[in-house]
Order: structure tokens, then C-alpha cells, then sequence
């Protein structure tokens, strides 16, 4: 939730525990009729509030490591397919051969220039970038690649890294890194998911109940009482 980063959740689970002990040390005085309040009831959300934060720290490293790996593989694509596309060019291929290769190969590096402008010059390097395709796209278009130059005799480059053996095996890793990577993304968005319902679901939510407690203490004592301007500086964040 975009009003409470990660850090301020945390806080609230810990303001929470900080408000559990105001609460034992009342002793048999706190005696509320609200049961989402009761002391076992409050530590009990205490102790899922936190293993809902602990749940999204735990899936944060591995879509962070999942993405960092993905845009590894990745960054090198444009300029290996225009590597490959200009040996192509260099072949006995036909002009139209030529140029459904670049159709493609410009989808792949989410370049916008005319056919007849790509024909003319050699494409510049593009880093693949998510603002310019989804990755999911970008793998697409390469295996879409990959299958044309597979049906062009005329492909067949001495260099070891444009071949098409070594071209196949790098879209079989691209595309599991960008599972590996969507799963990770779902994963930590279910964790969210989860952690915001035990947090800042109305009425029932950690947060909400916490103020409740916080009210009840006030009715019990007074809004001058040394224990409500104890708990009273005791904030909760809602998303």
C-alpha cells in the first residue's frame, strides 16, 4: 500500500506489542467486553501481524534476486540479435528474407523505425527495457526470431554465440528467469495481499483494533490519566 512503506508496517506490529505491555501491567483493572481487545486476543494479533511482515521480508530478497537475474540475461538481447540479424544480412539471404528478420528483430528491441529506415542503417544496441515492452513480449519475439531464422538456410554464422544451437539455449533461459521472476512477483504480491488484511482490514485489522484498545483504555481511565497519555503516544498508521 502506497501510504505505508515497508518499515512503517513493521511499526505498527511492534507499536502494538509496545501497547500489550502498557496493557499486562494494568492486571485484573483491564477487563474490557469487546473480545478483539482482550490481552490474549492482542497478542495473539501481535503474533500474526508479524509473521504477515516477516512473510513479505522473507519474499522480498528472492523477487529482488529473481529480478536482478532476469535483467541480467536480458540486457545483452538487442545487441546479440542485431548481431545476428547482420550476419544474416551478410548472407545470400533475400532482401524480403532480410526484412521479416527485422520486423522481428525491432519488435524484440522495441525499436519504432521503419522498415526502410532499419533497412538503410545498421540498428543501434537497445538494452531491453520494461517501459519499452513487457518481458514477457520480448521472449515472444525472440523465439518468434529463433523459429525464422531456423526455416532460413541461408543462417549459418561461424561465430559461436550467434549460432542457432547457442541462440536456442538462451531462450530456454530467458524464459525461465522471467517465470521464475513473474512467480516471485506474484508470490511477494500475495504476501502483501495477506500482511494488508491483517493489518488494515476495517474493524478487524490490527490497526483498527489497536485504536479500539487505545479507546478503552481512555474510557478506563480517563483522557487526563497518566496511563492514556502513556498509551496515547502510541501511533498506528493506517494505509
Amino acid at each position: 500500500m502506497a501510504s505505508t512503506s515497508e518499515t512503517g508496517h513493521a511499526k505498527n506490529v511492534d507499536n502494538l506489542g509496545l501497547l500489550i505491555a502498557n496493557i499486562a501491567s494494568y492486571g485484573d483493572r483491564y477487563k474490557p467486553t469487546n473480545p478483539s481487545i482482550l490481552l490474549e486476543a492482542l497478542k495473539k494479533m501481535e503474533a500474526d501481524g508479524r509473521a504477515a511482515v516477516l512473510a513479505v521480508n522473507d519474499a522480498m530478497p528472492i523477487y529482488s534476486r529473481a529480478t536482478i537475474e532476469r535483467d541480467n540475461a536480458f540486457a545483452p538481447l538487442g545487441q546479440l540479435v542485431t548481431r545476428s540479424l547482420n550476419s544474416l544480412r551478410a548472407s545470400s539471404s533475400s532482401e524480403q528474407t532480410d526484412e521479416a528478420a527485422s520486423a522481428i528483430v525491432r519488435k524484440i528491441r522495441g525499436n519504432r523505425t521503419t522498415a526502410k529506415a532499419a533497412a538503410a542503417t545498421d540498428v543501434k544496441v537497445a538494452t531491453v527495457s520494461t517501459s519499452q515492452q513487457s518481458y514477457d513480449s520480448v521472449i515472444d519475439n525472440y523465439e518468434r526470431y529463433i523459429q525464422y531464422i531456423a526455416a532460413t538456410p541461408e543462417y549459418a554464422p561461424n561465430e559461436e554465440d550467434i549460432k542457432l544451437p547457442v541462440l536456442k539455449a538462451l531462450a530456454v533461459d530467458l524464459r525461465a528467469k522471467n517465470t521464475a521472476c513473474n512467480n516471485a512477483k506474484v508470490a511477494i504480491d500475495n504476501a502483501r495481499m495477506a500482511r494488508n488484511r491483517v493489518l488494515y482490514t476495517p474493524l478487524t485489522g490490527l490497526v483498527d483494533v489497536a485504536l479500539d484498545a487505545k479507546t478503552y483504555i481512555k474510557s478506563l481511565f480517563g483522557s487526563t490519566s497518566p496511563e492514556y497519555k502513556q498509551v496515547a503516544k502510541i501511533d498506528f498508521t493506517k494505509a
